[in-house]
């Protein structure tokens, strides 16, 4: 799954030089986790939502006059923003971005295409892409078979045992068991069924082990 067709296209930006409290009202308005800073079409740092509240924030519980009103009237972007920021390609993988994420500790990062800002991506688009992946909140009978032996031919295996019960396999994928030093894996699997007690029956005949399953 390549960034490209899962980011948040980049439809706004601001200047460095704009206030602080017109980046948090376009921030709030647009529902941004952050805002890309670009002058002149160059990228020059990415303002977090996180950082513009907290500032706000201290401003206000100080109750401080003179705080108050530079805040208002002279913060601005460049201030806060975070300059230089870690980048993604648009030709890079949803998986390579998790890499780098877990590896920076950051959960959030502009989207280029050789100089441009095309997109956003964070850990909100991420989460939407599993929810899509999962079909959570579809009607779906989910299966989890533990310790299976991966070889060549075992998935297929696995979606003929579900046919031959007359389910419709929507989506199959496996997860490292760690316990296992990554040898088995856990096989998760979601179907449309409107007998999924045989097809948990069928699966325990075939030797399957079932961790979980709901409908």
């Amino acid at each position: 799954m390549y960034i490209r067709n899962w980011m948040l296209p980049a439809n706004v930006s601001i200047s460095s030089d704009a206030l602080a409290t017109d980046a948090l009202m376009l921030i709030r308005e647009r529902n941004l986790k952050i805002l890309p800073v670009v002058d002149n079409g160059r990228l020059r740092g990415v303002l977090h939502r996180r950082d513009l509240s907290e500032a706000a924030l201290c401003v206000s519980g100080s109750g401080d006059v003179c705080e108050m009103n530079y805040f208002c009237k002279k913060l601005k972007v460049k201030d806060l923003m975070v300059r230089n920021p870690v980048t993604v390609s648009i030709d890079d993988t949803v998986e390579s971005t998790l890499i780098k994420g877990k590896q920076m500790l950051i959960s959030s990062f502009p989207v280029m295409d050789g100089e441009d800002v095309v997109g956003m991506v964070s850990d909100r688009e991420i989460y939407i892409t599993l929810f899509k992946l999962l079909e959570a909140g579809a009607e779906r009978t989910r299966i989890t078979l533990t310790d299976v032996i991966l070889e060549k031919g075992t998935l297929s295996k696995i979606l003929e045992i579900v046919d031959r019960t007359g389910a419709k396999a929507r989506s199959i994928f496996t997860v490292p068991d760690e316990k296992n030093n990554h040898e088995r894996v856990r096989v998760v699997l979601r179907l449309e069924s409107d007998q999924p007690g045989a097809v948990i029956q069928e699966l325990k005949n075939r030797g399957y082990n079932i961790l979980e399953s709901s409908s």
